[in-house]
């Protein structure tokens, strides 16, 4: 039979094509983007047959639906379980320890080759949406800010639902822009006062988040036009 119109293996095989499959994918979704990574150029990649996509994912949409998959769990996982020991501490973080572990748990797996690879893909998906508009709320955001408001909630000053809640995506917001700014000026050799190791941001990123989670959770009003600082983060 025509090996480009099925494949068959052993289950051991399956799952090391499927696996290589995902690693080739991922690379070449996150330097191409989908619209310039053919079938050809993954199964070239991964040194297995161009039916092995069919046979395991049901064709590229799918393949490109189950590499961001794959990488979601992980991530999720990873800061999942971060967030989980913080709760096991004794005695508890204070909150410059939350955002101190927070940073550090955040930053360095995103500063690996997959973390790399991962906020490619996410940025190239920012671009040009390709994954069902749910996928990546529900499969990792919503899991992750959900768990971070409550360990905020535990570890930090009183904050309404609401306020928590921008206050968590302020803090990811800062420690995104950290790695891009990183990527972007020192791996480039243009610091621009950027320090060398992100390591080194992290203490400013502590004493900056914690002052400004302190502030949300005062009642004082700061004028902004015609409004005050209360009714824009409330």
């Amino acid at each position: 039979m025509d090996p480009a119109v099925t494949h068959e293996c052993q289950p051991n095989d399956c799952e090391d094509t499927r696996e290589r499959i995902l690693i080739a994918a991922r690379k070449l979704f996150a330097d191409k983007g989908f619209d310039a990574t053919s079938v050809r150029d993954i199964t070239a990649e991964a040194g297995c047959n161009v039916a092995s996509v069919n046979y395991h994912f049901g064709g590229k949409d799918n393949l490109y639906l189950e590499t961001f998959r794959s990488m979601l769990r992980v991530m999720r996982g990873q800061r999942l379980a971060l967030l989980d020991e913080l709760f096991e501490r004794e005695p508890a973080p204070t909150l410059e320890e939350f955002l101190q572990s927070f940073a550090e748990g955040f930053i360095d797996p995103l500063a690996e080759e997959n973390g790399r690879l991962f906020m490619a893909l996410v940025s190239r998906e920012m671009i040009d949406s390709r994954l069902p508009h749910d996928v990546f709320l529900h499969e990792f955001i919503h899991p992750v800010l959900e768990r971070a408001m409550a360990a905020l909630a535990e570890f930090g000053p009183e904050l309404d639902p609401e306020t928590a809640s921008m206050c968590v995506m302020a803090i990811v917001g800062q420690l995104l822009h950290a790695l891009r700014a990183h990527h972007l000026f020192v791996q480039n050799d243009h610091a621009a006062g950027f320090p060398i190791q992100l390591s080194d941001y992290i203490p400013h990123f502590v004493r900056f988040a914690a002052g400004g989670i302190r502030a949300c959770a005062t009642s004082e009003e700061v004028e902004i036009g015609d409004a005050t600082l209360t009714e824009v983060i409330t």
